[in-house]
Parts: structure tokens; sequence; C-alpha cells
């Protein structure tokens, strides 16, 4: 699908509009099932933007590999609901 492309751009390049253009894509996605995820993709997304802004680099991967592990459960989870 071609909102988790755009999405796996997002982590990769996160940004101050990051979350809220990760957020109105999702919008359209969401349901009863992924609705859980999808917050919780968006949470990890948000420290990922945090972290990048405040720490130093060395703290970025592990963060942003979290956020794309999130992402992945979310695009299962959409699969298996569509």
């Amino acid at each position: 699908m071609e909102i988790f492309e755009k999405l796996e751009a997002l982590i990769d390049a996160p940004g101050a509009e990051t979350v809220n253009e990760a957020r109105s894509m999702l919008r359209q996605f969401e349901s009863v099932v992924t609705a859980d995820a999808i917050h919780q993709f968006l949470l990890d997304l948000m420290t990922l933007v945090f972290v990048v802004d405040a720490a130093p680099q060395n703290y970025h991967p592990p963060v942003r590999k979290l956020v794309k592990v999130r992402l992945a459960m979310l695009k299962m989870l959409g699969e298996a609901s569509a």
C-alpha cells in the first residue's frame, strides 16, 4: 500500500509536521481493528520526533527501529482486515 511507503518516508526523515501528516494519512485507514495500533504508532512517532530534536544521534537508530516495527504491525493488521 502506498500509505505505508509514505509513512516509512516520514520515519526516515522526521520533522516538525511529521506527526500531523501521519495522523491525517491514517485517519482514512482507522477502524476498530487498527485504532489501537495506530495510536501506538503515533505515540512512537512522536517519541522519534522528540529524540531527533533533543537527543544525540546515537539514540536515533533504536527509536527509528521501534517506530518501523510498529508500522509493520499496523501494516499486517491493515492487510488482515482488508
